[in-house]
Parts: structure tokens; C-alpha cells; sequence
């Protein structure tokens, strides 16, 4: 072998060895970077030669065949799905202790205890049905009933139109993410045609698809270019190469499905069928659309018949009555409709401008009558709520009790998931994780190797130096 060649292997060794450390440094400058998937150097032994007869071959030193993630997708996948559910889950919660937190009655007078309030003051009332002192806290027990139910209602109300805000904002960082992607998607097309290794890059595209997963359930496949595309399950693409559809928000009227008046439908361009509310299931939007439309709205539809069925059973039997001066016909409550009972429920105006507009006798000319007042106590044991039939005890019991199991089921679920993505971490951490000390024993054998390298070049540089001396003399 030439000695020239000797040098070129040593030159071989070198670079090789420079890839290595330069790659081991890499790794110990992103240990700490989430997402980020340790890289190695793969190298091969560059095509041997042979002599002018053919019998001996020699080796020509080493070339670096490519830097490779060490990553596996499989696992990057199973994380991607675990950290769906764990967002979704997490925004179920946030939102459930809101509601939770509106029907706390451990810090003063709540909807349970106004209803028992109304109905004792009533039986009070028919103690002494003349007593204008006692109608006075009847009424007054009524109107403070009617704010409590206004209280709810509005608190609910607020809470619905909060999670409009965040589904608006959600669809906005999706969107940003889903471009982002692309954008990678194209950047890396356009380094492995040049025959790159874009392991940084893909590194990044993981973790931003990763992102975007957390908003919604998304299916995912690579073409032949390397390029990654996203569906919207059940709807059509999101990311399509280095195009991405963009969703949107729009204010629309209810709908049979438990969407609100005015609430926001979610639309893309990408679907046949426009707009997309009721199909996106999963991660934060599904779980703002599924609190919004379905445990929202169940839980207030569930209070506006409350509302409602205590309106009808009362004014039913008050109806009936005779006032102190004799009028008959009086309704307790003004009448409303089902739909937002909780909010337009009041005490009427007779009763509101005059307490002995309240009837409690059920004949005309009698004070001291109290077979109307004793009929509307006994509405309290009554089962009138409700096609099965409920009392109204049962029926609001019923809808704090819904609202604390689901609470309670989501946290359960919540607590699972989290040990399920601590459990991913620490396989991915196995697979692609950095150790800062297995780096640096690969640092020093790199330095090794250098220096062998740079020995071999000397070495050749020296038996080149002597047989140069050998002609001169």
C-alpha cells in the first residue's frame, strides 16, 4: 500500500471521529430539551484495494454513513395518544370544579336549602294563615328562591360562555400548529432530497405533532417523501404535506345536539360538510365541546325543568285559593316556559306589591283557612318532577349528584392517564433519552481515536519523510 493512502486513512479516522464528538457534544447540549432524541454516527469501512495480482486487499480507512435518531414511533405514537387523553381530561376537570364550585352550599344558603326554606315559611303560614308578618316571609323566601335559581343560571351561563372563549382560543393554536407542521414538513422534504440527515428538524415535527394531538384526535401516515399527514378522525386532512387547513369559529343557533343559542359552531374549509362541531372528539376541543354541549346543558335543561314543574305545582294549587280580600285565580310565580325557566322565574306581581295576594284559604271570606297553604307544604313530598317522578328534593339531588360523579369518574380517569404518560416518558427517556455520562465516555473515545488518527498521519508523514531521504543520498 502507498503510504499517501496511510495518510488517507488516518484523514478517514479523523473526520469520523470528529463526526462523533461533534454529535456526542449535540447530545449533551440538548439533554435537557423536551422532545429532543439522541443521535448517533454510523459509520462503514470505506471499499478496500488490492495489489496488481490481485491476492491482498487493504483496507482504505472509515467514512461516516449517515448520523442517525435514535427514535422509536411506535412509542412517539402511544405518547401522542396518552398526552391526547391526559389534555382532555385535564380541561374536563378544570371545568367540572367550575360547575362543582356553583352548586357548593357549604358556605351559606343554597338552592337545597331555599326550596326546604320556601315550603317550612308556607307551613308557618298555615299555622296563622292571617298573619301579615308570616306572608311577608313567605314572599320573601319566593323571591330569594327565584335569585338563587337566577344565580345558577347566570353562573352557568357564564361558565358556557367561557369555554366559547377557549374553544375560539383553542382552534387558534390549532391552527398555528397544524401550519407549523407543514412548514416542517416541507423543510424536511427539502433536506433529505438533498441528502440530509434532518433529525433535528424531525425531532421538532414529533413534538409539534405532538402539540396538535392534545387539541383533538387526529389519525397520522408518512408518504414516500418523508412528509407527515394529519386527519381530523371522522372529518378529513388537517395537514396534507406542506398544506394545512385552517378551522374557524362561528356564532350559529342551537341545535338538537345540546349546542346553545348563540354558541360557537367549529368549521374548516377542508370538510364537506362545513361545519365540524359535533365530529371532533378528543383532546382540549373535544372536552370543551363535550362540557359545553352536553354536561352544561343537561345540568341547566335539568334546573329549567325544576323551575319550571315548582312554578306549575305551585300556581296550580295557589290558583285555587282565595286571597285575604277574596280574589281567586292568583298565581305565586309568573308564568313562563320551560326553555330558561331557571332564568325568567319570579314571584308575581300581586304577590310582589301586596303579601295578601297570597292565597291560603279555599274558600272566599275565611282568614283563618289554611287548606291552600297545607296543600302547597305537601307539594314538597310530592312526585310531580319529572316522566318517572321525582320530589323536589330528589330531583335536585339527582343533579348535584350527576354533577359530582362525573367529577369524580374524571378524576379517576385524569389520575390514570397521568401514570400513563409518566410510564411513556420513561420508555421513550430509555429509547431516545440522553445520558450526560454515557456522552462523555463517548466523548473521550472519540478523543482517542483522534489522536490514533493524527498518530497514523504522522507515521505516514515520517516513512514518506524517509524514503524521501533514502533518494537524496
Amino acid at each position: 500500500m502507498a503510504i499517501p493512502n496511510i495518510s488517507q486513512i488516518g484523514q478517514s479516522g479523523l473526520k469520523a471521529a470528529k463526526a462523533g464528538i461533534s454529535t456526542a457534544g449535540h447530545n449533551i447540549a440538548n439533554a435537557s430539551n423536551e422532545g429532543y432524541s439522541r443521535q448517533r454516527v454510523l459509520t462503514e469501512s470505506s471499499t478496500p484495494t488490492g495489489n496488481s495480482f490481485g491476492k491482498n486487499f487493504f483496507g482504505t480507512g472509515t467514512s461516516v454513513a449517515r448520523v442517525e435518531r435514535v427514535n422509536d414511533e411506535y412509542v412517539e405514537k402511544q405518547i401522542r395518544n396518552a398526552n391526547r387523553d391526559l389534555a382532555h381530561f385535564e380541561e374536563k376537570d378544570l371545568v367540572l370544579n367550575q360547575i362543582e364550585e356553583v352548586f357548593n352550599e357549604m358556605g351559606g344558603d343554597g338552592l337545597n336549602r331555599l326550596i326546604s326554606k320556601f315550603f317550612n315559611d308556607f307551613r308557618k303560614l298555615s299555622d296563622q294563615p292571617e298573619s301579615t308578618a308570616f306572608r311577608n316571609v313567605v314572599r320573601d323566601a319566593g323571591q330569594a328562591l327565584t335569585k338563587e335559581f337566577h344565580r345558577i343560571d347566570k353562573q352557568m351561563s357564564e361558565i358556557r360562555e367561557h369555554l366559547d372563549s377557549r374553544i375560539e382560543s383553542a382552534v387558534s393554536e390549532a391552527n398555528a400548529l397544524a401550519k407549523d407542521v407543514a412548514d416542517l414538513n416541507e423543510q424536511i422534504r427539502l433536506q433529505e432530497v438533498q441528502g440530509g440527515s434532518p433529525n433535528d428538524l424531525l425531532d421538532k415535527r414529533d413534538e409539534t405533532v405532538k402539540k396538535l394531538s392534545a387539541y383533538m384526535e387526529l389519525g397520522s401516515f408518512k408518504d414516500s417523501h418523508g412528509s407527515i399527514s394529519l386527519d381530523i378522525k371522522g372529518i378529513g386532512p388537517l395537514v396534507s404535506g406542506s398544506r394545512s387547513e385552517s378551522l374557524g369559529v362561528v356564532r350559529s343557533a342551537r341545535d338538537h345536539q345540546g349546542k346553545a343559542e348563540g354558541s360557537l359552531d367549529i368549521v374548516t374549509s377542508g370538510s364537506a360538510h362545513g361545519t365540524i362541531t359535533h365530529q371532533i372528539r378528543g383532546g382540549k376541543i373535544g372536552a370543551l365541546l363535550e362540557i359545553r354541549d352536553q354536561q352544561i346543558s343537561s345540568v341547566m335543561g335539568r334546573l329549567d325543568e325544576m323551575a319550571y314543574g315548582i312554578s306549575e305545582a305551585i300556581n296550580a294549587v295557589h290558583s285555587q285559593g282565595f286571597t285575604l280580600d277574596g280574589r281567586t285565580g292568583v298565581a305565586f310565580f309568573e308564568p313562563t316556559e320551560l326553555r330558561g325557566a331557571s332564568r325568567t322565574l319570579e314571584v308575581s306581581e300581586e304577590v310582589r306589591s301586596d303579601v295578601r295576594a297570597i292565597a291560603t284559604a279555599a274558600e272566599p271570606d275565611s282568614p283563618g283557612d289554611n287548606r291552600i297553604a297545607l296543600a302547597i307544604t305537601q307539594l314538597q313530598g310530592e312526585k310531580f318532577l319529572g316522566a318517572m317522578g321525582s320530589t323536589v328534593d330528589e330531583w335536585y339531588s339527582s343533579v348535584v349528584s350527576e354533577v359530582g360523579s362525573q367529577s369524580s369518574h374524571n378524576k379517576f380517569a385524569l389520575s390514570r392517564e397521568k401514570d400513563i404518560v409518566t410510564q411513556l416518558g420513561r420508555v421513550r427517556d430509555q429509547i431516545s433519552g440522553v445520558s450526560v455520562d454515557e456522552e462523555t465516555t463517548h466523548l473521550l473515545e472519540f478523543q482517542h481515536a483522534f489522536e490514533a488518527s493524527a498518530k497514523v498521519i504522522q507515521i505516514a508523514d515520517e516513512m514518506l519523510k524517509t524514503i524521501l531521504s533514502l533518494k537524496r543520498d
